[in-house]
């Protein structure tokens, strides 16, 4: 009898990659990602092919997460920080785009989580979610988070240059 057969394949949990403008990338799992403080937030949304969703969500928040990675930027100086992008990517190939001023304490302050649990099953296996509970549609929601670029390379084009 074959091994594959015998034994089933070892677990392997879903993780997320940080990569662009950070000091520290890493490749966190869900288990990682419990190292950060806990958020809850009750959630409803508009789902264009399912309707109303209401779910209670529990993670970090990704401001903390990404903070904690060193983005390219000198925190003291505000301004710097609006030029930073995040583009988050699901293993389903959805994607959404947001920007560091939205999840910056000093500007919008948007608590956008970073999900590890749904409705209180964890996500170990599926991968972490993007929830962001200001969204009325859940267009930005990604499931099985895969990766998380941050970019600060963007500013307005500049014709003379």
């Amino acid at each position: 009898m074959s091994r594959s057969l015998t034994h089933p394949p070892a677990y392997s949990p879903a993780s997320v990659s940080l990569t662009g403008d950070l000091a520290r990338p890493a490749r966190l799992t869900v288990p990682d990602l419990l190292a950060w403080p806990q958020h809850r937030a009750r959630v409803s949304f508009e789902c264009a092919t399912s309707g109303v969703q209401h779910h209670r969500f529990e993670g970090p928040l990704l401001h903390d997460v990404l903070r904690d990675a060193g983005p390219g930027f000198d925190p003291a100086r505000r301004k710097d920080r609006l030029r930073f992008l995040i583009a988050v990517g699901g293993a389903d190939g959805h994607h959404a785009l947001l920007t560091w001023a939205e999840i910056d304490p000093d500007f919008a302050d948007a608590p956008v989580l970073l999900a590890v649990g749904i409705d209180g099953d964890p996500l170990d296996r599926a991968g972490p979610q993007l929830v962001l509970p200001q969204d009325r549609c859940g267009a930005r929601h990604i499931s099985g988070i895969d990766t998380i670029h941050v970019d600060g390379r963007y500013g307005p084009s500049r014709p003379w240059t």
